[in-house]
């Protein structure tokens, strides 16, 4: 295979860099579970989205060209968001209680994965997934089937034994309109959302960051690292994504009907 059969030679490249990146990530403070993250927190490299960063980071870079262009209209994602600054508190209604995420299957990225729930640890800092082959749903965030926005971050690759493997989201940038989301609640039921956006954005996008506010209607957002990985020895974990990778899928109802 292409891939394997060039890891030998980018193993040279890379040497003492790999001992540098960490499988956990140092996050800058956050202030509340409604205060506003910079996108640069959000995924892989900051607040929201922790994602871990391995050789596959550089072997993604390489293999694929990236030409660090961002895609889609961040816009479409971020336009539906509720304004909460507008709304009078005593007029906003409680969402509803429902029951916690527990498993994802993405069929057209082969993913059939946990999900764990997360939130800000003791230092009010977003924990982060242990592990390549979880999902984490955000506990400051609607849970799906609220009839908000319910916000997931994955890993997009990780090392295991320092060897290289794609992580739960490594084809996240592959999601097209109308491909299925699904997710199993911890009371057996299942809900399923159809995609509607796949935007790439650059890390430091000030706008990113709309991509977490609630919504009028119930969406689920799927984030992870996108664009070329550049390696930097001055960075405590060796270098940073360019670009972030933001799916927006909306509630689909089954109906049971014949």
């Amino acid at each position: 295979m292409r891939l394997l059969g060039r890891i030998g030679g980018i193993l040279g490249t890379v040497g003492q860099g790999l001992s540098r990146i960490r499988s956990r990530l140092h996050l800058p403070r956050v202030g509340s579970p409604r205060s506003r993250f910079s996108v640069a927190g959000i995924v892989a490299c900051g607040a929201v989205v922790l994602l871990a960063v391995g050789l596959f980071g550089i072997l993604k870079a390489q293999l694929d060209n990236d030409d660090s262009v961002a895609t889609g209209d961040l816009r479409a994602i971020i336009a539906p968001s509720v304004q909460e600054e507008a709304i009078p508190a005593a007029t906003v209604t409680p969402l509803p209680k429902v029951a916690t995420p527990t498993r994802m299957v993405i069929e057209k990225m082969g993913v059939d994965a946990p999900v764990i729930t997360l939130g800000l640890d003791a230092n009010r800092l977003p924990e982060v997934p242990n592990g390549p082959d979880v999902v984490a749903w955000y506990d400051f965030t609607a849970k799906p089937g609220q009839g908000s926005n319910a916000v997931f971050s994955g890993h997009v690759d990780w090392t295991v034994n320092g060897q290289p493997v794609t992580a739960v989201f490594w084809g996240l940038g592959e999601l097209e309109e109308g491909d299925v989301v699904k997710l199993l609640l911890e009371d057996g039921s299942e809900l399923q959302y159809r995609v509607t956006d796949n935007v790439t954005i650059k890390y430091d996008d000030p706008e990113g960051v709309k991509v977490m506010d609630k919504t009028p209607t119930d969406v689920i957002t799927l984030i992870s690292c996108g664009g070329t990985w550049v390696p930097d020895r001055s960075s405590p974990l060796g270098g940073n994504y360019t670009h972030r990778v933001v799916v927006r899928a909306e509630r689909v109802v089954v109906s049971l009907s014949g």
